[in-house]
């Protein structure tokens, strides 16, 4: 659970901030966008597991197998952690290109393309990070071999019942 839940975070943030361009600033922008916000609903699906996690007023949730518990950990200290592995560069992300517009349900986006760690290390590849045109949350993002997936949403979040 725990590796899942490192996988989680990693690519759901990499907010590049190690010796790189101005194009990655976007990332880093959405990450914190999202730290700021009171509730999200965030799904990750990869490889046919699929892992929940919810924020709700800085109570954290997750469910996996279809079951809701509050969360062993504080999700935005996971991330903030995450921040730091690509800020002391043990994380890496390189190669970000603008890959056009979108919309996810009904908000529209920018689309940023970029290449995230190295041969060997957990979440390596690349990735398509979605984020809001007008608020700056990152909505979705996907691996380009598809095998990753996430989606985020912050309207309508409540608790889960547990």
């Amino acid at each position: 659970m725990k590796r899942i839940l490192a996988a989680t975070v990693l690519f759901t943030l990499l907010p590049p901030v190690f010796a790189l361009d101005a194009a990655c600033e976007p990332i880093l922008k959405a990450s914190e966008a999202k730290l700021t916000q009171a509730a999200w609903h965030s799904t990750v699906e990869s490889e046919g597991t699929k892992l929940e996690s919810i924020k709700v007023d800085g109570q954290f949730f997750m469910n996996m197998d279809g079951k809701w518990e509050k969360s062993p950990m504080n999700l935005d200290e996971a991330e903030k952690i995450a921040i730091g592995m690509i800020k002391d560069g043990s994380f890496k992300v390189s190669e970000c290109k603008d890959a056009g517009t979108d919309s996810i349900d009904g908000v529209d986006v920018n689309v940023l393309s970029y290449h995230s760690g190295e041969a060997g290390e957990l979440g390596e590849g690349t990735v398509k990070l979605y984020i809001g045109k007008d608020d700056g949350l990152p909505y979705k993002s996907a691996t380009e071999d598809g095998k990753t997936t996430s989606a985020t949403r912050y309207k309508d979040v409540s608790a889960p019942k547990l």
